[in-house]
């Protein structure tokens, strides 16, 4: 839906064209990048926010995390947002292109259909630098959205914990999937920009200009419902399964 919107109106029609042309492979076509692409940038993401808070303790005289404003936290999320598109750029370029080439028409003549062949094709057809193609809209997505992920986390823990250090299950679950949310909700239109870059051959600049032209401010938004139906459950796991690891490894290591 966001890279060819004239292919797939609604979530409807994709899945519906999907599986008649792919069949249930389709429907997790780019599954495998997808999911290493969100452990690295995951795991980057929480090291590089921890390591952050630590310098912006230091910059600004705080005595722990919970002690840094909103602003400063936020601030945080989103450099470890830019520290994690290195990682993501690569894995995200191969999802997109085996999501794709079904509909540009090139499976047929031979692109590679794993996520390793299609690694190796680009390396070897377009050179190792093109692996980072669409780092520029991936960063400012990262950045942007990282803001709001870690912001909007934080946010809520404050308003339903008095003392942020004494999160329960349901309320650590909640503030990730509102922090997940407004992230998606926030930085969309850049995810937008980055698969049309990615898929295609045309600059973020140029992607921005025919998007617009083509629909209008509703086009940076193409697919965004699955999108945030996905955001919230996705995010409250990924909240809970960090703070709860993170509580485990305290108890059995310090």
């Amino acid at each position: 839906m966001q890279t060819y919107p004239n292919h797939y109106r609604s979530i409807y029609q994709t899945l519906q064209k999907t599986f008649r042309t792919e069949g249930i492979r389709g429907l997790y076509a780019g599954s495998i990048p997808a999911v290493l692409a969100n452990v690295g940038e995951s795991s980057v993401a929480f090291l590089a926010y921890g390591r952050i808070s630590i310098g912006m303790q230091y910059v600004t005289g705080s005595k722990s995390h919970n002690d840094l404003t909103l602003t400063h936290q936020a601030i945080c999320g989103a450099l470890s947002g830019c520290c994690a598109s290195f990682v993501l750029t690569p894995t995200e370029l191969v999802k997109c292109r085996l999501q794709t080439q079904y509909i540009r028409g090139k499976s047929i003549a031979g692109m590679p259909k794993t996520p390793f062949a299609m690694f190796s094709y680009i390396i070897r057809n377009e050179g190792p630098m093109q692996l980072m193609k669409g780092w520029t809209p991936t960063v400012l997505r990262e950045g942007w959205g990282y803001f709001f992920f870690f912001g909007g986390y934080e946010a809520t823990k404050k308003v339903l914990c008095s003392d942020p250090d004494e999160l329960s299950l349901w309320k650590t679950a909640v503030s990730g999937g509102v922090g997940g949310t407004m992230c998606w909700g926030f930085a969309y239109p850049l995810d937008v920009i980055k698969s049309q870059v990615q898929v295609g051959t045309v600059s973020p600049v140029t992607a921005v200009k025919d998007l617009y032209k083509s629909a209008g401010v509703r086009g940076f938004f193409r697919g965004v419902t699955p999108c945030l139906l996905r955001a919230f459950p996705g995010c409250a796991a990924l909240f809970v399964a960090v703070e709860y690891t993170k509580r485990s490894f305290d108890y059995v290591f310090f």
